[in-house]
């Protein structure tokens, strides 16, 4: 007999192809640590589940009939305990890719992922790893090597204490809620940490943050 896992997270999904949304609806069935918070084949209807889903991760298409996936993850971002966002979509061009990670989402995956690597990649990014596809790492990567050196050497960054401490918890994989609750605060309070964080990096999202603060050594390299 296996023992239940820890924690069980939920996961939410937003594909307009209603046999790619079962398909992806039954990888999330096959883990134990994994359940479905709810399925939506649009972006209105993905948002107006967010709230009374609470979903821990987001599996997210761009292309939708009513907009895009980045509509769906502005929504979801401005909430007070966000969830991850996991791209999934067959757009592999680098204007896709910069726009999603941009937007705030914490991975980048084509939809010809097969299902236990793609199962890996949902818990990855639920503990605060960025899953990404070998074309959008490559991208990332011609973006760093072509930046000047003065921008990446720019001077330290002020964060206060606080803040450091917020981002460290965020690293580690913590949700708006577990951070908020283990430093004894509200989960408001902690966005607005957040917002102070990603004005100062000048960083759209929480996956961008963590890796700017490395980079200027506001956190240790795996904090």
């Amino acid at each position: 007999m296996h023992a239940a896992p820890a924690s069980v997270h939920r996961v939410g999904i937003l594909e307009d192809d209603p046999d790619l949304r079962l398909y992806l609806e039954q990888i999330v069935g096959g883990s134990d640590a994994l359940t479905l918070a709810f399925s939506a084949g649009s972006v209105a209807d993905a948002i107006a589940h967010i709230e009374p889903a609470h979903p821990d991760l987001c599996l997210v298409d761009l292309q939708l009939p009513d907009g895009s996936g980045l509509d769906f993850i502005a929504a979801l971002k401005a909430t007070a305990s966000p969830a991850r966002c996991l791209i999934l979509t067959v757009l592999g061009d680098r204007e896709s890719v910069l726009a999603a990670l941009r937007s705030g989402a914490d991975g980048y995956l084509l939809k010809d992922t097969p299902p236990e690597p793609l199962r890996r990649a949902m818990l990855a990014t639920l503990v605060g790893e960025t899953p990404l596809s070998p074309r959008a790492a490559g991208y990332l990567l011609e973006i760093w090597r072509s930046t000047p050196a003065a921008t990446k050497l720019r001077p330290e960054v002020a964060l206060t204490a606080r803040e450091v401490e917020v981002l460290g918890l965020f690293s580690r994989g913590l949700s708006y809620r577990e951070v908020a609750a283990t430093l004894g605060i509200s989960a408001h309070t902690i966005g607005d940490h957040v917002k102070a964080i990603y004005r100062k990096l000048d960083v759209h999202s929480c996956t961008e943050a963590i890796f700017e603060a490395r980079q200027l050594g506001l956190m240790a390299p795996r904090d």
